[in-house]
C-alpha cells in the first residue's frame, strides 16, 4: 500500500490531476476532432517491404530497397474498376504489426463523439484481408498499436464502446487465427480510455494497461475465460496516456502528472518514482548497455536515469513536445561508433543526442512536425512526417536519402 498524503503533497496531487485533464484536452483535440488526423504512424518492415499507416489512414507499403510505392497493395480500398482506389478509416496511429505473413492494423473516425473504428489483417501475399471474418468494426477510438502475444492474441485499449459511456474503455483481445470460429477471445472493462500501447510478459501471461483515469492495471491474459481477469491495479497522479514498457522483470510509464514510475510486478508496488518537470506522453526507451532508461516530456525534457535507481544521470532540453518515441542506436562515423538517441521534437527536426552526457550533437531536418517515432531499417533512419512524408536518412550523417509522399507515393518536391 501507498503512505498516506500530508497536505502538500494532496495540494500537488489536485493541482496535478487539473493540470493532467487540462492538458489532456489539448493535446488530444486531434482525437475527439470531427476528422482524426493520423501520421503518428511509425513504420515497421519484413526486410522486403516497409509498411506505415498514411494521413488518411490507408495501410500502403514500399519497397525497402528500391523504395517504389506499391500501388496494388493498400488497405482499405475500393474498387474503380480493376483497380484499387483508397478508401482511409480515417487516422491509424500505432505503428502496423508483421507476424505470421500478415500486417496486422487499426483505425478510426469520428463524428462528434461517435467514432468507428475497424481492426484489421492483411495478407502480405496477396494484399486482400487475411481473416475469413473479414475486418473486425468496432465503434470506438482505436489510437494505440495492436500488441501480439505468445498464446495467439493480439491485444488493443479503446474508449468506450458504441454509444455508452459507462465503461469508459476496454481492453479487447482478438485472435490472430486467420481462420478463428471467434474473432474477439474476450475483453475487459477498464475506468477510462487508453491511448498509448499494451505491454506484455508472456512469461506470466499478464498485459499491462495504463488508463486516462491514471489506473495502471495487470490482467490475466492466459485463457479465453478465466473468473477474474484483472491481477492488480496502481493508481498513478495523472492521466496514463503513453506506452507501458514491460523490460527485464519490471513495469515503467509516464503520467499527466509529470511523474515516471518504475513498478514492481512481484510486490505490486513502487519501486521509484521521478519527477520530470512536465507531463510524460513519450515511451520509456531502456538502454541495457548504459543501465539507464531515457525519459522524454511534453516540455521538451529528455532525461537519462539510472534504470534501477531512478536517480538522473544527465538532463537536456530541445525546443517542442516530445510524443513519438526515440531511437536509440549505435552511430559509426570514420570508423568510430558513438551510441545515439535520435528525439522527435514534436516541432521541426529530429535531434541527435549523446547518451553519454546529453549533449545535442546532430539533427535529423524534417522541414516539418513529428510525432512518430524514427525507426532505423536496413541502413537508414525512416521518418514519419506531418505532413505525411515518409524521408529516410543516413545514419552517420543525417543527410537526407529520399523522401515519399505517402499519400499517393510521390516523390518529394
Amino acid at each position: 500500500m501507498r503512505p498516506l498524503l500530508g497536505a502538500r503533497q494532496i495540494r500537488r496531487v489536485l493541482l496535478a490531476s487539473v493540470l493532467a485533464i487540462v492538458s489532456a484536452v489539448a493535446l488530444t483535440g486531434c482525437l475527439n476532432d470531427l476528422t482524426p488526423q493520423g501520421r503518428w504512424s511509425a513504420p515497421v518492415s519484413d526486410g522486403n517491404f516497409i509498411y506505415v499507416g498514411n494521413l488518411d489512414g490507408v495501410l500502403v507499403r514500399i519497397d525497402a530497397v528500391s523504395h517504389a510505392f506499391d500501388v496494388n497493395w493498400l488497405y482499405p480500398y475500393e474498387l474503380d474498376g480493376v483497380r484499387k482506389k483508397p478508401n482511409g478509416l480515417g487516422a491509424i496511429y500505432g505503428a502496423p504489426v508483421i507476424q505470421d505473413g500478415a500486417v496486422y492494423a487499426a483505425g478510426y473516425t469520428c463524428a462528434g463523439s461517435n467514432c468507428d473504428g475497424e481492426v484489421f489483417s492483411v495478407s502480405i501475399d496477396s494484399g486482400g484481408l487475411a481473416w475469413n471474418s473479414g475486418s473486425f468494426p468496432l465503434r470506438t477510438k482505436l489510437v494505440g498499436q495492436l500488441q501480439p502475444t505468445a498464446n495467439g492474441l493480439l491485444l488493443i485499449g479503446t474508449g468506450p464502446v458504441d454509444d455508452e459511456r459507462e465503461p469508459p474503455g476496454y481492453l479487447y483481445a482478438f485472435s490472430a487465427d486467420p481462420n478463428a470460429g471467434r474473432r474477439v477471445a474476450w475483453r475487459e472493462p477498464l475506468d477510462g480510455e487508453v491511448w498509448g500501447e499494451v505491454a506484455v510478459d508472456d512469461a506470466t501471461n499478464t498485459a499491462y494497461v495504463g488508463t486516462s483515469a491514471g489506473t495502471l492495471y495487470a490482467i490475466d491474459i492466459s485463457e479465453d475465460d478465466v473468473p477474474e481477469r484483472v491481477k492488480w491495479r496502481y493508481s498513478s497522479e495523472g492521466a496514463i496516456t503513453g506506452p507501458v514498457v514491460f523490460h527485464q522483470g519490471a513495469i515503467y510509464f509516464g503520467d499527466l502528472a509529470s511523474n515516471f514510475y518504475r513498478l514492481n510486478p512481484k510486490s505490486q508496488s513502487l519501486d521509484w518514482q521521478f519527477d520530470a518537470e512536465a507531463w510524460v506522453w513519450a515511451e520509456g526507451i531502456p538502454d541495457d548497455q548504459k543501465g539507464a532508461i531515457y525519459v522524454s516530456t511534453l516540455g521538451g525534457h529528455i532525461y537519462a536515469l539510472d534504470i534501477s535507481t531512478g536517480n538522473p544521470i544527465w538532463s537536456t532540453r530541445i525546443d517542442g513536445q516530445v510524443i513519438g518515441a526515440p531511437l536509440l542506436f549505435d552511430r559509426v562515423r570514420n570508423e568510430f561508433t558513438q551510441r545515439v538517441l535520435a528525439v522527435p521534437s514534436g516541432t521541426e527536426d529530429v535531434h541527435v543526442i549523446n547518451v553519454n552526457d546529453g549533449q545535442i550533437i546532430g539533427t535529423f531536418p524534417t522541414d516539418s512536425a513529428v510525432k512518430s517515432a524514427p525507426v532505423l531499417i536496413n541502413d537508414f533512419v525512416y521518418i514519419h512526417t506531418l505532413d505525411g512524408e515518409l524521408k529516410w536518412y543516413s545514419p552517420s550523417d543525417q543527410i537526407l536519402q529520399g523522401c515519399r509522399v505517402l499519400k499517393d507515393g510521390a516523390t518529394c518536391e
